[in-house]
């Protein structure tokens, strides 16, 4: 089994909020076959892609897949409760097909009750900075916060 420090380096809070920031600079069209490169590697243009270049994991070539892909996600992540939710955690589903499955970077909490900021990237858009429905809009239950286990929270 992959363990975090084996797949990624440590890496702070604040960076990985930089790193998200980079593809909504961008502009990164969403693609499940296409790749992203910048400052910060080469990326499969999809969410998990992107959470793994957001997290610092192994993109092209170590991986030549251009990232984890969402179950990937969460072998190297652990289970928190929402109300331990900060910026860098991810809400996730990580069961299903290629279709069903999928990710998104916390940001905040909204000011809204029950809805957070989250950067994405997801079919029919380029990376994006939105407000969603806790867990994930309409499929609640199929969705869970995780914690990249490498993550450096900042004093």
């Amino acid at each position: 089994m992959t363990t975090a420090r084996a797949a990624g380096r440590l890496i702070r809070r604040s960076e990985i909020m930089e790193r998200a920031c980079s593809w909504l600079r961008d502009s990164v069209p969403y693609s499940q076959k296409r790749f992203h490169q910048n400052e910060h590697g080469i990326y499969r243009a999809d969410c998990s892609g992107f959470v793994s270049m957001a997290w610092g994991l192994p993109g092209k070539p170590d991986d030549r897949h251009g990232g984890f892909d969402t179950p990937g996600l969460a072998t190297v992540s652990g289970l928190i409760p929402a109300h331990e939710l900060r910026p860098g955690d991810v809400v996730i589903r990580a069961d299903g097909t290629n279709l069903t499955r999928h990710v998104v970077i916390f940001a905040s909490w909204a000011e809204e009750p029950g809805r957070y900021w989250a950067y994405e990237q997801a079919g029919g858009y380029s990376t994006r900075l939105r407000a969603l429905a806790y867990p994930y809009e309409a499929e609640a239950e199929l969705y869970v916060p995780r914690r990249y286990l490498s993550v450096l929270d900042e004093a």
